[in-house]
């Protein structure tokens, strides 16, 4: 069975240019897991999660955009190596799926942090009863551990 060859730079071009398209995260899905911080994190739960919630409050709004930042930090080490690691087209396949994902849970929670968003989505959504928030939960601990460090710095 033959190796499987890198991906050539046509076809590393077109999965990038893809990512930069408007609104080409739209339907695409948001990664069941995901290592943040060196932390396993349930990424698809916690997006449903804090979306479904009904009211949040300034330290949540604060957490969400911590949570964020750590996730643009994942969609752009993702896209670097996207862009510059040495790739099969299976691997390139998988990464380029991972970022799109990633990007999507970030453009689904950015609109929890603008005001505006926030306010005219909150009377027409509907909020799934039985959410459970363990994972949120779980998530709350790395982002105030993450908070306490960079205090420190």
């Amino acid at each position: 069975m033959a190796e499987e060859c890198e991906i050539t730079d046509s076809e590393r071009n077109k999965l990038l240019n893809s990512l930069n398209r408007r609104l080409f995260w739209v339907g695409e899905q948001i990664p069941r897991r995901i290592t943040l911080d060196g932390k396993e994190v349930d990424l698809h739960e916690v997006v449903w999660e804090i979306v479904n919630k009904k009211r949040y409050t300034s330290k949540d709004l604060e957490n969400i955009q911590v949570f964020l930042d750590m996730l643009y930090e994942k969609e752009q080490e993702c896209e670097k190596y996207l862009e510059e690691g040495d790739l099969k087209p299976g691997e390139a396949k998988d990464i380029f799926s991972e970022t799109a994902g990633l990007m999507r849970a970030i453009m689904d929670l950015r609109e929890l942090t603008e005001p505006s968003k926030r306010k005219s989505s909150g009377d027409t959504k509907h909020i799934c009863k039985d959410v459970k928030t363990d994972e949120w939960d779980r998530l709350m601990k790395i982002l105030i551990s993450r908070g306490d460090r960079s205090d420190q710095e």
